[in-house]
């Protein structure tokens, strides 16, 4: 009787550390490690043997966090501010590596030399893990994370060598197109770097232009004409955003030194930029008139007091008075710069203080 107790106390023993292995084993599988397995489906081709966690540039090494165990809270840097860039997925469920991955990445790597290696790269498989992204998009984009920080680690080393201080613009720019091509493929190279990439193309060879002395100035503007269509569509959309006032308010005084009256301005803005922007671009012309005339108000009556007051110290005080007492703390510092433009270029209008 005794020897059939044991054996069945031996039996429910036997069953039950079975029963822990396998709920031990379920859960070992289920809990998310520290690196996301390599991509069935790779989304840069040719990329460069890396180890499983890369160094990021300038932090020190440390151990990955154990799996399930909490993050610390942000670092400075981070906190109270909003995750950068975005993780896009094509309608095939994979990953779409550009400009604003790589901002993902970015915005995390941002507080570099704050928190170690290994705890950035965790925050972003972090991150990445919360978008619950499809298997395959979830793997690339581990694979280009990886890369990215291989690559970054690459263009500091790149930095650090004597005979990068003898390159010239263009051949540091063709050296780190190499060096991205290298460790993230061609595809993820130009999808997280050809914007990029395309505007410094152009920008060397407009600073080449600019140096050439054999061109003439038509040449010149005809030849970065044609360098700006070059550039992708929008980045030529946001700079002629951008120098438009600049060009417009150039065409007006040339207008206007060659004899044109108030009306004919009127009319070529309506013409070149509506009636809209005409009727912003008159209210800030007679801003701009106003506030001529109150500093050229200002500068008289300082004038004046500097020839009324001989005592150096009142005559200060006098000055400071009338500065308060003729411009808010915003306008001061507007009179001050002309001021500074005006000693600096040799105008009396700064004398009187």
């Amino acid at each position: 009787m005794k020897s059939r107790a044991v054996i069945l106390v031996v039996a429910l023993c036997a069953l039950l550390g079975a029963g822990v292995f396998s709920w031990w084993k379920v859960r070992a599988e289920d809990v998310p490690g520290p690196a996301v397995p390599p991509s069935a489906v790779p989304v840069a081709q040719g990329s460069v043997p890396r180890a499983a966690s890369p160094a990021v540039p300038g932090a020190a090494p440390t151990a990955t966090p154990a799996p399930n165990a909490p993050l610390p809270p942000l670092p400075g840097s981070l906190q109270d501010t909003e995750e950068d860039g975005a993780v896009l997925v094509d309608a095939s469920g994979h990953l779409v590596p550009n400009a604003d991955l790589r901002r993902f990445f970015d915005y995390y790597l941002s507080a570099t030399g704050e928190e170690p290696a290994s705890l950035i790269r965790e925050r972003i498989l972090t991150a990445l893990r919360a978008k619950k992204l499809p298997s395959a998009a979830m793997d690339e984009a581990v694979q280009v994370l990886d890369d990215y920080l291989s690559y970054l680690e690459a263009a500091r080393g790149l930095a650090s060598k004597g005979s990068a201080a003898t390159m010239d613009t263009a051949e540091r720019l063709e050296a780190l197109r190499k060096l991205r091509r290298e460790h993230l493929g061609p595809g993820a190279a130009d999808g997280l770097f050809g914007k990029e990439e395309a505007v410094d193309a152009v920008a060397v060879e407009r600073l080449k232009l600019m140096k050439d002395a054999s061109l003439t100035k038509e040449e010149r503007e005809r030849r970065i004409s044609e360098l700006e269509e070059r550039l992708p569509p929008d980045v030529r959309a946001s700079r002629e955003e951008a120098v438009r006032p600049l060009r417009q308010q150039a065409v007006e005084q040339e207008l206007l030194a060659a004899g044109a009256t108030r009306e004919d301005l009127h009319q070529h803005r309506l013409s070149t930029v509506g009636p809209e922007a005409t009727e912003r671009l008159e209210a800030l012309d007679a801003e701009r008139a106003q506030w001529k005339q109150r500093l050229a108000d200002f500068r008289a009556k300082r004038e004046a007091l500097g020839r009324a007051e001989p005592d150096a110290t009142r005559r200060q005080a006098a000055v400071q008075r009338l500065l308060f007492d003729s411009f808010t703390p915003e306008e001061r510092l507007r009179v001050e710069a002309a001021d500074a433009i005006d000693a600096a270029s040799g105008s009396p209008g700064s004398g009187g203080g």
